[in-house]
């Protein structure tokens, strides 16, 4: 059996939460989205939206607003999410700052 494509593997993500290991490369859900408790809900060709249940004394900064990092740790995952769902075999990429990233063939 092949694996499934990025998209279709992130689809039965957004649908039943994770998805077999063997059927694709990517480790859904990634180690940050336990941590901070958010999940990937809806993904589409390019697209990808995540949730979460802000809970205060897991999120908040010291004015009592959700963080700073919480919210670029999301944005990071909803943009890498959807840019994966159009990678082809042996792409990969990397982000780097909040306005970028680079794609290149795996080495």
């Amino acid at each position: 059996m092949s694996k499934l494509s990025n998209l279709e593997f992130f689809k039965l993500v957004a649908a039943d939460g994770e998805a077999p290991a063997a059927e694709s490369r990517f480790i859904y859900p990634p180690a940050i989205a336990k941590t901070l408790g958010f999940k990937l809900i809806e993904v589409g060709p390019g697209t990808a939206t995540m949730e979460i249940v802000v809970d205060a004394d897991k999120h908040a900064n010291p004015m009592g607003t959700i963080h700073g990092g919480v919210l670029c740790d999301i944005a990071d995952a909803a943009i890498g999410t959807a840019h994966a769902t159009g990678l082809e075999e042996g792409e990969s990429f990397v982000r780097y700052g909040m306005g970028g990233f680079a794609r290149w063939p795996n080495l």
